[in-house]
């Protein structure tokens, strides 16, 4: 025992893997074969490897059991140390079962060679190699670099990064002060909380690979693997001239085991006698091949202070169409942000993740194929090469002038074979410290601190790109578009009362534009001035969706992407950058902010957008900015509410002016129950859940006086005539036939019989659908649209979801007419935001929505509106 069988022959994905850091020399239990230095001769046998062709996933299992069977045998360690080996545990250069006596005269001339002096070029593992120059960098400067550091991996990828941001970037490395200052487990414990809130949001994409040190996320980047194959098959076009017209001779003999990755053609001449399908070989393993995989990674050095220092950014990828100085300069493109969201203490990793899922702005990256470091070294590193330290330093000392010094002690070892840490390691144990009070808001409010200078130097960048973006066509049609709407009417009366007083009340109907409006005339107004006095601005919205949604469609109106000026913020969700100047979120989220920044330093405008709805959350908010006013005269509030109530909130804050905005009215077309009932034609079986229970009609007889048992069944019999006159007061629920036909004059008798056995205290989901039905079919003259059904609660909005899956019309199984969206506030961010997309041209959008989308919700496309006429609500 003791050989081992492999090849150096290509894989079907063009990887190979070794399972060995460097020649190990093992003592066996049978090498007494030797005795009296005598070496016992063994008949030379030869035998030729054979190549087994096998699938990813199979490699993945292969490798992992060798690995298991080589510590298996390293072990035990030898009882005998000057004991010879009969065998070398390794392979010779021509892959063959080797037993000769020229394989054993290599292990004196191994084992005379000092420790220090057996680290050869050969001994550099061309698996960590091939994974170094996969994140862009060339193979030369892998290898040199890999030597210094002994084969790891971590050491070296941090080392080659910081190489080539520092000369990009330079001083804009330095450690800053506040960074400087802070204590290492208040940035390890905000690392945490994000790397929590990242593994909710991506779920199995997120990967903590090494615990505090490295973060991987496994992206799908379609635009970029599309446009990265159509270049390779034009290049495949470009070549195919030249392949070589020669037939494969090991085709014709039988069968070529290189299969489709042949060089030569497999084809059988004409006048061939033998059949190609019994000669051909099945290599779909070899052409069946993965997508490829695009990786960002994130590593914090030793005494890395993120988020009050910039971690080192990484992009990796097994797409050999990609060019390895394009990897760089996105991986230099992403550091740059990263730096400038240290400046300002915020988290980065989301925003880095969806600049690499932004199509604009990589693929002007792509157009850059030349970079320093994807190129061999001009003097290939002559020059001495760098010692790793034995003792760690601290993070400041790692950006010094020219080449930074590599400092690196990693706590856990990356292992060349292995691409994840060893889980041999026992855990930290966590230390539980008692914290005052007083020393947990110095911390939150640390948090909030900008420095001036960063953001007056940020404040001139954001008006100079107002003043040129003012010129453009994009933006002169938009401002066109706004222009129209009714807020704009108001736009200089309200900046000349926010000049002369602190709180203002705005109230508008539905559709003036005053969410995404007023906002903008601050801010457009401020950015005309200093940049000293750029106004920073949070509008606080009372659901995830309508944050969200007004965000983007105010970037829309800007011409610009969010995140940049114009960003939001809710729970476990923040896409927002230095530059942002308008901040939507949750009113939850300010909430929290107040707890560490009792005077919002840094904010101008605080606006509170749909207050009527007097929610627990809203009304606290209140309560605080009242008092937040005393200590901030130069704090601007203002209350926005879609109601005639707005006299109650001027009230509570000193009776502070109100501005009314009129709505904008659109011809609408009123339909109610009966009307509905005869477009349909909607008959209520017997048997349905939405007739009135016959027990509720004789539990009311049993309720009767005397008198009114004698009166009624005089009635029925003829012999007293029954008044016409219904009391309005009186509900349909309790009227009789005859009632209703005075009621409902001009009705049809079926349309009144079907709603005096209906249970109007029930939501009819069957008449619903029926009513879905006359609006898909056509069957009218109004335009096609969109449908929005307002349903109480999250219970109906499955019934009916349900029930529309199981007709025919709607579940699209024989042809793709219709597309249900639930809406809903405990869906995630991304299931609420599908119901802005447009279907295609003949689809019918339909929304079962809850009043969620009654305001700060805008979905344009919007014809009809069925609301069943019953809403949940909350009282205190």
């Amino acid at each position: 025992g003791g050989n081992r069988k492999c090849s150096t022959k290509i894989w079907d994905d063009g990887e190979d893997f070794c399972l060995f850091e460097e020649p190990r020399l093992e003592s066996r239990s049978s090498a007494p074969a030797r005795r009296g230095g005598q070496m016992k001769q063994r008949p030379e046998a030869r035998m030729p490897l054979q190549t087994i062709h096998m699938t990813s996933e199979n490699q993945r299992r292969v490798k992992e059991l060798l690995q298991e069977l080589q510590g298996q045998e390293l072990a035990p360690e030898s009882d005998v140390a000057g004991e010879d080996d009969d065998e070398p545990d390794y392979l010779d250069d021509e892959q063959c079962w080797s037993t000769d006596q020229e394989a054993s005269d290599v292990m004196p001339r191994l084992s005379a060679e000092p420790a220090e002096h057996r680290i050869v070029d050969s001994e550099v593992s061309s698996f960590a190699v091939h994974k170094l120059s996969r994140y862009g960098f060339d193979c030369e400067r892998c290898r040199a670099v890999l030597r210094s550091c002994n084969g790891n991996i971590g050491a070296s990828l941090e080392y080659l990064l910081l190489q080539c941001f520092s000369e990009r970037y330079g001083e804009k490395m330095q450690v800053s002060a506040a960074a400087a200052e802070a204590s290492q487990e208040e940035c390890l414990e905000q690392r945490q909380e994000e790397a929590f809130a990242l593994r909710s949001i991506y779920g199995e994409k997120f990967v903590e690979r090494i615990k505090n040190h490295v973060w991987t996320f496994n992206l799908e980047l379609d635009y970029l693997a599309h446009r990265l194959s159509k270049s390779k098959e034009k290049s495949k076009k470009d070549t195919a001239k030249q392949t070589s017209k020669e037939i494969c001779k090991f085709y014709l003999q039988g069968g070529c085991r290189f299969g489709s990755k042949c060089r030569f053609r497999h084809e059988f001449p004409p006048n061939h006698p033998l059949n190609a399908s019994k000669n051909s070989v099945d290599d779909a393993h070899l052409r069946h091949s993965d997508g490829p995989v695009y990786e960002l990674e994130v590593r914090f050095p030793d005494e890395n202070k993120y988020p009050l220092q910039a971690p080192l950014v990484a992009f990796y990828s097994t797409d050999e169409n990609l060019p390895l100085a394009c990897r760089l300069h996105i991986a230099e493109f992403l550091f740059g942000k990263a730096l400038a969201a240290a400046e300002s203490h915020e988290p980065v990793v989301y925003t880095l993740v969806t600049c690499l899922e932004d199509e604009h702005e990589i693929s002007e990256l792509l157009g850059n194929t030349q970079h320093k470091f994807s190129l061999p070294p001009v003097p290939l590193l002559a020059a001495t090469p760098v010692k790793p330290q034995t003792e760690s330093a601290p993070a400041s000392n790692q950006q010094a002038e020219g080449t930074p010094n590599l400092l690196y002690e990693p706590q856990e070892e990356e292992v060349v074979a292995e691409e994840e840490e060893e889980e041999e390691e026992e855990p930290e144990q966590v230390v539980v410290e008692n914290e005052s009070y007083v020393n947990l808001k110095k911390k939150l409010s640390r948090k909030y601190d900008v420095q001036a200078k960063s953001l007056y130097n940020e404040n001139v960048k954001i008006c100079a790109q107002f003043r040129q973006k003012k010129s453009s066509r994009h933006f002169q049609s938009m401002l066109h578009e706004r222009q129209k709407l009714p807020a704009w009417q108001e736009r200089e009366n309200i900046l000349r009362l926010l000049e002369s007083h602190q709180v203002l009340v705005v109230s508008g109907m539905t559709g003036c534009g005053k969410t995404t409006q007023i906002p903008q005339f601050i801010l457009d107004a401020s950015l005309q001035g200093s940049p000293s006095r750029v106004a920073n601005i949070i509008c606080t919205q009372p659901r995830r969706i309508s944050a969200i949604s007004v965000a983007e469609r105010v970037a829309k109106e800007r011409t610009e992407r969010i995140g940049l000026t114009v960003g939001y913020q809710i729970r476990l969700e923040s896409v927002k950058s230095s530059a942002t100047r308008l901040l939507y979120c949750t009113t939850g989220v300010l909430l929290r902010r107040l707890e560490g920044d009792l005077t919002l330093q840094g904010v101008t405008h605080v606006i509170v957008d749909e207050v009527h709805e007097r929610t627990e959350e809203s009304d606290f908010l209140l309560l605080v900015l009242k008092d937040i006013m005393v200590q901030r005269p130069d704090l601007r509030i203002i209350l926005m509410s879609a109601t005639l109530n707005a006299e109650l909130f001027s009230q509570y804050f000193h009776s502070c002016p109100i501005i009314n905005i009129p709505g904008r009215t659109f011809p609408v077309d009123q339909f109610f129950l009966e009307d509905v009932i005869a477009l349909t034609r909607y008959v209520l079986e017997d048997s349905s859940p939405y007739r009135r229970k016959v027990k509720q009609e004789q539990n009311g007889r049993h309720k009767r006086t005397a008198f009114e048992e004698v009166e009624e069944d005089l009635r029925r019999a003829g012999l007293l005539e029954t008044t016409d006159t219904v009391r309005d007061s009186d509900p349909d629920q309790k009227l009789t036939l005859k009632q209703l036909l005075t009621r409902y004059k001009g009705v049809s008798k079926a349309v009144l019989k079907t709603m005096s056995v209906m249970d109007l205290d029930k939501v009819n989901l069957e008449l619903i659908e029926a009513l879905l039905e006359w609006i898909v079919a056509g069957r009218h003259t109004y335009p096609p649209g969109a449908v929005l059904i307002f349903l109480p609660g999250l219970a109906e909005i499955k019934m009916l979801y349900e029930q529309l899956q199981t007709n025919a019309l709607f579940n699209n199984r024989h042809s793709k007419r219709c597309v249900v969206y639930p809406l809903h506030s405990s869906l995630s961010s991304e299931d609420q935001q599908s119901v802005f997309l447009r279907p295609p041209a003949g689809v019918t959008k339909i929304i079962i929505s809850t009043n969620i989308a009654e305001t700060s919700v805008t979905i344009d496309d919007v014809v009809y509106v069925i609301d069943s006429g019953k809403m949940k609500e909350k009282r205190y």
